[in-house]
């Protein structure tokens, strides 16, 4: 038995609340490893410097990181940066589910935390933030486009800015793979955003309960109720049912079609 407590890797697909359990973590006094596992640790700003130091290139087993463009991140780089993560601190990513980052975290003493979100109101908040962003890799593109066209080409995917970039559907399962594996835990949005995103309090403060016996720390309701919101510059809109609200009838027929069978299986019906 140790008292240490563990390292945790806080991942979900883009625009899921990545940013709004962080900020809960922030609060708790859990520290900061500075480190995103996703696909832009090769791709963004300064894409040369990160291709050279961070690339593989050679090794025949690589680290496959990325949910909507998938990268291989050399394993010893990753391994590396994951040791410099302090004691029962935290890092965040969105990451597909592999063997082999899987070990990786194990033999550093990481716990995954998987953060959960109606795909509806993912696909929409992605679209806005791709398109909004400042250095976002799809972001000449999504830049041009209305929010309905920007919905249709995630729902769709393809070679988008010199990139291949994955279906949502792909993209949710990869995500999935994670839902059930060993010291994995899994979190709702719908449950952590509390009264003001539409939740409720007692959903809420479970989640609270729920990391502070992850992290050995206090995730104090009444600081959190406080401070949660509006210190992440990609956080747009924490509420619930965006997409509903936002998409045309066709569009949301559309993408209800094509999500049906993840929204199903993550509860996200009423069937």
């Amino acid at each position: 038995m140790t008292d240490i407590p563990p390292r945790v890797f806080i991942n979900s697909l883009p625009k899921a609340g990545t940013n709004l359990v962080s900020r809960a973590f922030d609060l708790a006094g859990v520290p900061y490893g500075k480190l995103g596992i996703a696909g832009t640790l090769l791709l963004g700003d300064r894409y040369y410097v990160r291709q050279l130091l961070r690339r593989s290139f050679f090794e025949r087993d690589p680290v496959m990181v990325g949910l909507d463009v998938q990268m291989p991140v050399r394993r010893a780089w990753l391994e590396r940066r994951l040791s410099r993560v302090p004691e029962g601190g935290y890092v965040t990513g969105h990451a597909n589910w592999s063997m082999g980052l899987e070990d990786l975290l194990a033999a550093h003493g990481f716990r995954t935390l998987v953060v959960i979100r109606d795909p509806r109101d993912v696909l929409l908040s992605h679209g806005h933030y791709v398109a909004t962003s400042k250095a976002h890799f799809l972001k000449a593109t999504y830049s041009r486009l209305s929010i309905t066209e920007r919905t249709l080409l995630t729902l769709k995917g393809g070679r988008i800015d010199g990139l291949d970039v994955a279906p949502f559907t792909t993209m949710l399962e990869r995500i999935d793979h994670w839902i059930g594996r060993p010291s994995v835990e899994v979190v709702r949005f719908e449950d952590i955003v509390g009264q003001r995103g539409g939740g409720s309090v007692e959903r809420q403060h479970a989640v609270f309960d729920m990391l502070s016996r992850l992290t050995g720390r206090t995730f104090d309701p009444a600081r959190m109720d406080a401070e949660l919101y509006g210190r992440s510059h990609t956080f747009r809109k924490g509420k619930i049912g965006t997409a509903a609200e936002e998409l045309d009838a066709d569009t949301l027929a559309r993408v209800d079609e094509e999500l049906e069978l993840m929204r199903r299986k993550w509860g996200y019906t009423d069937d």
